[in-house]
């Protein structure tokens, strides 16, 4: 029997010897770094856009006090836990944030890299500075509810786990709430071409003479929730307006004397670069009406090409 107790032994001994260097811990000096990362207060959401589209991103903040180094003595695991949500899908960098619809990752300093959930990165032994910055990226995971928000506060932390101790090294902090917005109106056609007729130069041979009136619509589309609201229009010229004209766009063309004037539904010349009150939003569909016209800058016109361009920007509370 006495083989078999001194084989125990010897055994016990070999697992006694083994090299501390197995076992991995880490130590940090100079305390926890906080990184705070401000958002936009409000992010307005296209229903239309696709699973995947960045919402938003913020610039990269710095760690604070930015003091902290972290020594380990073997490959330890790393990595990002979520506090507001639960860890992603395996290796996906795109944390819940509790928001449906929308996840966030965290860039180191920029989508060079992007920190991983914990469990899917180590590093090896050496010592570490805690001061790269990072930012905060939001990213659409599904359908967003207009009016919902994501609160201020730690979103996450940077975690060293070895064998033998866990560390907590950065917390990445959204310093300001979130909310997310639908667009009330959007614009069906944001660029709308205006095609002319061919005219004969004996139709503008006067001063302020006009002709070959088209007729275009700024179409609209509101929600429900913004319907009831004061609409306002203004249109801006692209290039200086011709003196002493009201609604009239400096032509490109070649045409000598000759500019286009834009008319509203009532037949009154536009007043360029002035809000105009234009009714209520609606809900659905709305259309606004406009003519565009040659105008005779002079009592002599010759003939030519004419082109012109105007923006205008649609406005309510």
């Amino acid at each position: 029997m006495s083989p078999v107790r001194i084989t125990a032994v010897l055994l016990l001994l070999a697992l006694s010897l083994l090299p501390l260097s197995a076992f991995a811990s880490c130590s940090l000096s100079g305390g926890k770094e906080t990184v705070n990362m401000t958002l936009p207060a409000t992010i307005t959401i296209d229903p239309t856009s696709p699973v995947g589209t960045v919402l938003a991103t913020s610039s990269p903040g710095n760690p604070s006090p930015n003091t902290s180094q972290v020594t380990c003595n073997n490959t330890t695991n790393v990595g990002v836990i979520n506090l507001v949500g639960g860890q992603p899908v395996g290796s996906s960098t795109i944390f819940p944030t509790g928001v449906a619809g929308v996840g966030y990752q965290i860039l180191h300093p920029d989508t060079n890299y992007i920190l991983p959930p914990w469990g899917y990165d180590s590093i090896g032994s050496g010592t570490y500075t805690l001061s790269v910055g990072s930012a905060v990226q939001l990213v659409k995971t599904g359908p967003i509810t207009a009016g919902s928000t994501l609160s201020s506060g730690t979103l996450g932390y940077w975690q060293y786990q070895g064998s033998r101790n866990t560390l907590r090294t950065e917390d990445f902090v959204l310093s300001n709430n979130v909310k997310f917005v639908a667009p009330t109106c959007t614009v069906a056609t944001p660029s709308i071409a205006v095609t002319l007729p061919t005219v004969s130069t004996r139709s503008l041979t006067s001063t302020g003479a006009v002709s070959g009136a088209t007729a275009f619509t700024i179409g609209l589309t509101c929600s429900a929730a913004a319907s009831g609201q004061t609409m306002a229009i203004e249109i801006d010229a692209s290039r200086a307006v011709p003196p002493g004209t009201t609604g009239v766009l400096t032509s490109t063309g070649s045409a000598g004397n000759v500019g286009v004037q834009l008319i509203d539904s009532s037949f009154k010349a536009v007043s360029l670069g002035t809000p105009v009150t234009v009714g209520t939003t609606p809900t659905g569909a709305y259309n606004l009406t406009y003519y565009a016209q040659y105008y005779a800058l002079a009592n002599s016109t010759t003939a030519g090409t004419v082109s012109a361009t105007a923006t205008f920007t649609i406005s309510y509370p």
